[in-house]
């Protein structure tokens, strides 16, 4: 008996907990902060996977895989015919074909750095814009290679089918091509760098202990994986706790947003390279 009434009583409390006036809670003192970042974070990372890499083709609905933009899609599909016509592309238009890059940039890095500055009234530093400590040169002189190896020499042909963002990339010049990677580096990266290894794991820490705030922001990094080669999927997930690791050791961003930098940019410079025969 006393079994049985420990169990309603538990399940009363089951009950009281999920019921509907503690859905406030979330919007309470101390788990706002959480469910700010949450919050943000899914809104985010939805919102920048439904942009376009590509255009839509003609008799697909917008719903199915990204945002229908036609500003964008003319514009790419403009840079498209001047580049197999072998004429100058104008800037502005082939820097239109980086849209996902800057993307990034703001919806993982800007605004979730107004969020933590302004919103939570807290540093940037303290969520890893800063250069670390003596272990954020070591490590970038030490693993930076291997990714520039592992991003040039140990990905298929089945990367070409995401890679490069810039559509308009993979057919340019060399030297727009170049200008390619320098955007890539200093938009997608910052940006995905803050969300995941900052905004994420540092904003959960406290909240959530260390441990599962590394595997917290390594689960949301791997779900925008899919939809790549199964490698790369899988890959993302152990990228992920690695560099998250990294952040927490170093307490800074630097080591990873290189590596994962070089990483990216090898991959691009190698799917260009085969594709091309320059670089």
């Amino acid at each position: 008996m006393d079994g049985h009434l420990s169990n309603d009583a538990d399940s009363g409390r089951e009950e009281k907990l999920l019921g509907p006036a503690d859905a406030l809670r979330f919007f309470g003192k101390e788990e706002l902060k959480t469910t700010v970042i949450l919050l943000y974070a899914a809104l985010a990372i939805i919102l920048w996977k439904y942009i376009p890499s590509l255009p839509l083709p003609s008799a697909t609905t917008a719903g199915v895989g990204q945002i229908e933009i036609s500003s964008y899609a003319r514009a790419v599909g403009r840079g498209a015919e001047l580049l197999a016509a072998d004429e100058p592309i104008p800037l502005p238009l082939f820097l239109t074909g980086e849209l996902k890059c800057f993307a990034a940039l703001v919806l993982m890095g800007l605004i979730p750095m107004a969020i933590v500055k302004w919103g939570f009234r807290e540093k940037l530093a303290d969520y890893g814009l800063r250069f670390g400590n003596r272990y954020t040169l070591r490590s970038i002189l030490i693993f930076t290679p291997l990714m520039l190896a592992l991003g040039y020499w140990g990905t298929g042909a089945s990367y070409a089918f995401v890679y490069p963002f810039n559509p308009l990339a993979i057919r340019a010049p060399v030297s727009l091509f170049r200008l390619h990677l320098l955007v890539y580096a200093v938009t997608y990266y910052v940006g995905w760098e803050f969300m995941f290894r900052g905004f994420l794991l540092k904003g959960l820490e406290p909240k959530f202990g260390l441990f599962a705030a590394i595997l917290v922001q390594a689960l949301a990094a791997a779900l925008l994986h899919i939809g790549h080669p199964l490698s790369e999927t899988l890959g993302s997930l152990g990228g992920s706790i690695f560099w998250g690791c990294l952040a927490l050791r170093t307490k800074s961003l630097l080591p990873g947003w290189v590596q994962h930098a070089a990483l990216g940019l090898a991959l691009d410079a190698a799917i260009f390279a085969r594709l091309t025969g320059a670089f």
